[in-house]
């Protein structure tokens, strides 16, 4: 056992905060060993040593660790497995979102909620990078969960009023002081959609370009001729790929077999781990970035494009690489048995959503003609797919129908159409082989017990589904205890809304309602699938964590995982995880605040224009109304002349004083664009009698 867990396992059983030498003590290691170890459990926070230098676990004593969750209130939140803690604004201790913080549990003497806290400690300070307009001697952020910096005349470095600009923090703010900066790249002047972009990117923390080592060693390891010999040869078989129409980093193609008592489903992925050795530059980068990031119609990817559209893409008619999962799998939709293998594969088509969509509606003769040769495959793969869907569904798998948007754009590159993305049977289909695949590995892993990188789902914290189920009786009554909720009941209430108005606003708070999922290296399980082991196999080309999965099964093929390759795996799946689920994470709030910024672009100049929508949201100063076409604006409940109306918060809805009219989430409402703001993206709606 490695010292930092027999130090958590100390600790652990310890009713006592405990000093250094008792420490040393009691696990006999050397002193500068144990010194060496705490170190880097403080600095992670899993462990806590008071200012006096005792030492204890987070969540013992009334005190815990966590990233602090800033919102634009100026308030937070530390969030934590056992229950989120509400930290007031004036309770930071100066810290900042994203900062790893030591927090006080309040008691009930000292506050009437049910769990509030002050921040104690900053642990560790968030590399924060702020971007922001200069306004005189300050510069306010785009991020407005943060205070304006001020930033003196010698360090502006010429950067004017109006621009955009990029802050270095030189000092924090401590509540009555601002923070204080000084600029270190200015982008340009604040309203330019180049500028705007380019703010977001830096905002995010996105890289850009590759470095040119990077992308020479890339080009050197796509041009590489592998030997296949010892890999199973599949290029005779009927695999082909579904994707997309402007896709072209294709990791995945897929292959069926009918057997006597069901099928033999093939699930075949892009082999990146051979092109991408570990410790390399190439590797450090994708480690570094995590992920693909796609921002409306401009994509940052994981990997250089000799790689990601080039030798790793399973083009049509070409030899390729790759990793398959097989699994039999029987009538009534059970995966029986499962195995991966290292292969060569010849895609012998690449098919679209859309030309598959039309295929299986039936009446496409010329379609039908092109693609004879796999004909009857498709639909083996359409009757498959239907069945692992009902036996997902019969298990509790609950399915979020949130409307994704698409944006259509001229040959300038402005957006000329916005609303919801399309989702057919071909793409469910995809969906259903891979959510098969990947759970299919991650169950083939847990029972090795191999360190590995799980995608799990925890279940929902109680006082969440709490608010919820108060908020869902405005629409209709949950059948089943709300407490240790199974994902059976939720998928009961989405079922009891479906093609209703308010589907779309029912699925979004039930999944806000929800944890997040994330990476780790413990198999927790994935609540709203309904799995118990789960994992991310099938996207190694955009997603690191993949590629780390990748890595763990080809060396277990080669025989590779010997008692000391266990043990570094077991830190290098701790430290995947960790900064896949960091990574993730800001690629998906870029990716909304670019989608904002686009649906802004796009109502501009429709000030006047008249539609239908639905209230999305409720808060203490405005309504969210969400249109048909997915864009969402704001009403301004001062801008409401028949009443004064209050906010109540449980019910998610206000009601008139005077009227006693009210307005809750879900209700449709027909709203004219009063004004629309581009940079930053903000636009206003007011009521249509």
């Amino acid at each position: 056992m490695e010292l930092t867990e027999l130090i958590i396992d100390e600790l652990k059983t310890s009713n006592r905060k405990m000093d250094f030498d008792e420490l040393v003590k009691s696990i006999g290691a050397s002193p500068a060993d144990l010194r060496s170890a705490l170190g880097r459990l403080v600095a992670e926070g899993k462990v806590i040593r008071s200012p006096k230098g005792k030492l204890f676990l987070p969540g013992k004593f009334g005190f815990y660790t966590g990233r602090l969750d800033v919102k634009r209130s100026g308030y937070g939140f530390l969030l934590h497995e056992q229950g989120d803690i509400f930290i007031p604004a004036d309770k930071k201790g100066g810290a900042m979102n994203g900062d790893l913080v030591v927090v006080r549990l309040l008691s009930e003497a000292e506050t009437e909620r049910s769990r509030e806290g002050v921040v104690t400690e900053i642990i560790q300070e968030k590399a924060l990078r702020i971007v922001g307009t200069v306004v005189g001697r300050y510069v306010s952020p785009d991020d407005d969960r943060l205070d304006d910096v001020f930033v003196s005349k010698n360090d502006l470095n010429g950067a004017r009023t109006g621009q955009k600009v990029v802050v270095e923090l030189k000092k924090r703010g401590n509540g009555e002081r601002s923070p204080e900066g000084r600029v270190t790249e200015v982008l340009g002047t604040a309203g330019d959609a180049d500028v705007e972009l380019k703010s977001l990117i830096r905002q995010y923390d996105l890289p850009e370009a590759f470095p040119a080592d990077v992308e020479a060693e890339a080009q050197k390891s796509a041009g590489h001729i592998f030997d296949t010999s010892e890999r199973e040869d599949l290029r005779g078989m009927n695999i082909f790929t579904i994707d997309g129409a402007d896709a072209k980093d294709l990791d995945d193609a897929v292959s069926v077999k009918r057997l006597d008592d069901g099928y033999e489903l093939g699930v075949h992925i892009a082999d990146v781990a051979q092109y991408v050795k570990e410790g390399s530059r190439l590797d450090k980068e994708a480690f570094k970035r995590g992920t693909s990031v796609y921002l409306a119609d401009t994509v940052i990817p994981m990997l250089p494009e000799a790689l990601s559209n080039g030798a790793c893409s399973l083009s049509e008619g070409t030899d390729k690489l790759t990793l398959s999962c097989f699994m039999k799998i029987d009538e009534k939709g059970n995966v029986l048995e499962a195995r991966v293998a290292q292969t060569v594969i010849r895609s012998k088509h690449r098919l679209t959503y859309g030309d598959v969509n039309k295929i299986f509606a039936g009446g496409h003769d010329e379609l039908e003609r092109e693609y004879a040769d796999i004909l009857s495959d498709l639909l083996q793969m359409r009757d498959l797919a239907a069945k692992l869907r009902a036996r997902r569904e019969e298990k509790g798998s609950i399915d979020f129908e949130i409307e994704e948007t698409a944006f259509r754009y001229d040959a300038a590159g402005r957006v000329i159409g916005v609303g919801p993305r399309a989702r057919g049977e071909a793409e469910r289909l995809i969906e259903e082989f891979m959510l098969a695949a990947n759970k299919s590995v991650a169950e083939m892993y847990y029972w090795r017990d191999i360190p590995f990188v799980y995608r799990i789902h925890e279940q929902p914290d109680e006082e969440k589904m709490r608010a919820f189920a108060a908020f869902y009786e405005n629409f209709g009554k949950i059948r089943g205890k709300i407490d240790n909720v199974h994902p059976k009941m939720l998928q009961g209430i989405l079922e009891d809304v479906k093609g209703k108005p308010h589907e779309n606003i029912i699925n979004q708070i039930l999944l806000r309602s929800l944890k997040k999922a994330e990476y780790s290296p413990e198999c927790k399980g994935h609540f709203g699938l309904s799995f118990p082991y789960y994992c991310h196999f099938t996207s190694p080309i955009r997603r690191y964590p993949d590629l780390a999965v990748h890595r763990i099964i080809k060396r277990d093929l080669n025989g590779r995982l010997n008692g000391k390759a266990i043990e570094a795996l077991a830190a290098a799946v701790e430290d995947a995880s960790k900064q896949s689920s960091l990574r993730e994470r800001a690629a998906m709030e870029a990716e909304r605040a670019v989608d904002d910024m686009k649906k802004a672009e796009y109502m501009f100049g429709k000030e006047g224009m008249e539609f239908e929508g639905i209230i999305s949201g409720v808060s203490r100063n405005v309504l969210f109304v969400q249109l048909d076409n997915t864009v969402e604006g704001v009403i301004p409940l001062s801008s409401l002349q028949d009443d004064y109306y209050v906010y109540i918060e449980k019910l998610y809805c206000v009601i008139g004083e005077r009227t006693r009219r009210k307005l809750s989430m879900g209700d449709e409402m027909r709203v004219r664009v009063e004004s629309v703001s581009v940079y930053p993206p903000r636009i206003e709606f007011t009521p249509v009698p």
